[in-house]
């Protein structure tokens, strides 16, 4: 019994010398601007920035990207795939956007995601295909995209199908297909978001 009290004695014994020893204090303020844990989003590399809509990016070395979405009414973020990374993407203030997000599955259906609102959540594994377009009429959609890796570079399908040979797109789709590939305005790799006519055009934007 001795023994134990005096064990819970000496483990007591810190705590209550400390108000007269003081106490070392190793902490220390530090500015967001100045700490390399802090990234501001809003204040990061613009990787695209026209017509409502833009994404800028912050990469955090070695490990993951991160990027805050503006998607302007009838905005489309065009079909692409990220070969390097699986991503996360939370929807935030962003009530009264009418997002609809699509990806193909495994087994080439399509999933149309709608009602996709503010503290929802959608993952895709790299390589799957994805597209999203903004519905509404006034509201912006907010979102902010986590990626398990710094390397978040996109591929969209139009622009690889515009650089195969017609040759090739003949005998992978048809004649008639493909002379309608070929003939088609050749699609700027530069643009991942772009408005939709049909849209702008029933919302009065056009």
């Amino acid at each position: 019994m001795a023994s134990l009290f005096m064990l819970c004695f000496l483990s007591l014994l810190p705590f209550a010398l400390l108000p007269h020893i003081g106490v070392l204090d190793s902490s220390h303020s530090v500015d967001a601007v100045d700490s390399k844990f802090v990234h501001d989003l809003l204040n990061g590399e613009a990787a695209f920035d026209k017509d409502g809509s833009s994404a800028f990016f912050q990469v955090v070395p070695g490990l993951m990207a991160i990027a805050l979405y503006k998607v302007a009414p009838c905005a489309v973020a065009l079909p692409n795939t990220n070969h390097n990374a699986d991503f996360l993407l939370y929807s935030e203030e962003s009530e009264y956007a009418q997002l609809e997000f699509g990806y193909v599955d495994t087994e080439s259906s399509t999933i149309i995601i709608t009602n996709f609102t503010r503290g929802n959540t959608v993952f895709m594994p790299r390589g799957s295909l994805h597209w999203a377009i903004n519905k509404s009429c006034t509201q912006t959609f907010f979102g902010i995209k986590f990626s398990n890796s710094p390397d978040d570079s996109a591929v969209r399908p139009d622009v690889q199908i515009a650089s195969i040979p017609e040759e090739i797109l003949n005998v992978s789709m048809g004649e008639e297909l493909a002379r309608k590939i070929s003939e088609l305005k050749k699609p700027n790799p530069e643009d991942p978001i772009v408005r939709c006519p049909k849209c702008m055009q029933m919302c009065g934007l056009a």
